[in-house]
């Protein structure tokens, strides 16, 4: 999709989704919500849409698909985006299934029941799938024990697509973590995550990939362009496709243009993330991902981001009972 009609697009899902929701939902929840749609290249239409929503309730199981300790009026952006991912889906009925049975086995290879755990759902392929993410998670905590927890179980079902050599990779974390904080990145959790995209690349460390993203960084920073920890992981994505100077200037050129709209007016660190997305998201189109050429992998790293980056809040104790 072309920027100007990205744009476009993008205001016009945002301005729809404020008259639909009104005042009940902030503006962190719809601009998630209006990407969602844009990138999907779909208009969205508040009726259709709570229609949509309804069918897929009457499908639910007697067990809540999301077992959280939550109220049902506490309704976050990523309550509300895997809502969306069922309303967007093809056979939203089949996808419903397949996420509760996902959830199932990732509880069956021993991950304890969390938010996370239903985001990693989403990307998981099968049952061998979620043991070999156990395995991985259980090496990440050998390296780095008090820092692994929940909120890494979905990066380890990316990682673990396929088999691999779970203690080098987990090595190899911390390898990029110590490595990147000597170079003053903040310790924590966006930067453990930002490490475990890193080994996207290779399972060996490359001291390469820890040059390229404190070079990307450098080029931001230079154009007076704060980067927050929010942002960690879009710059390991970066540094993936080894991003030239073009690359961060088309972003923060897209950003510059993105804060102007009414949308972003008090979300400016959504509009960085939402313009570095478009543009990775071109690069995949344009066969232009550099030596990185797992390009549906890219495309579920891009995914996964944004979903966990919409972490602010907890989820509502079912999204299916947000139209009842």
């Amino acid at each position: 999709m072309e920027k100007s009609s990205f744009i476009q697009l993008l205001s016009q899902n945002y301005e729809r989704m404020e008259l639909f929701f009104g005042t009940n939902e902030t503006s962190n929840i719809r601009i998630p919500l209006a990407s969602q749609f844009t990138f999907s290249r779909e208009t969205f239409n508040g009726p259709k849409f709570e229609d949509s929503v309804k069918k897929i309730h009457k499908q639910k199981p007697k067990k809540k698909l999301l077992d959280i300790l939550s109220s049902s009026n506490n309704i976050s952006a990523l309550t509300y985006r895997i809502l969306v991912h069922l309303v967007l889906h093809p056979e939203p009925e089949q996808e419903l299934k397949r996420l509760i049975s996902n959830e199932k086995l990732l509880i069956k290879a021993g991950f304890k029941n969390s938010a996370y755990q239903n985001i990693a759902a989403l990307f998981l392929t099968d049952e061998e799938h979620a043991f070999r993410a156990k395995k991985l998670h259980n090496e990440m905590k050998k390296y780095h024990y008090f820092l692994t927890g929940k909120d890494d179980i979905p990066y380890a079902v990316l990682l673990t697509n396929q088999s691999s050599n779970y203690g080098t990779m987990a090595e190899t974390m911390r390898q990029y973590y110590d490595g990147l904080q000597k170079e003053g990145f903040k310790i924590g959790d966006s930067l453990q995550a930002m490490t475990q995209l890193l080994t996207l690349y290779q399972e060996e460390f490359q001291p390469t990939l820890i040059e390229y993203t404190v070079a990307i960084k450098q080029s931001f920073t230079n154009k007076k362009v704060k980067v927050g920890k929010k942002f960690y992981p879009y710059l390991a994505l970066l540094a993936l496709v080894a991003a030239t100077s073009e690359v961060v200037n088309e972003i923060i050129e897209l950003s510059q243009e993105l804060m102007s709209l009414s949308m972003y007016a008090r979300e400016k660190e959504y509009a960085l993330m939402t313009a570095t997305h478009y543009v990775l998201h071109h690069l995949i189109e344009n066969n232009q991902l550099a030596d990185f050429n797992d390009s549906l992998l890219f495309m579920q790293a891009i995914n996964m981001s944004d979903f966990i980056n919409d972490m602010t809040f907890f989820l509502a104790f079912d999204i299916l009972d947000i139209f009842i």
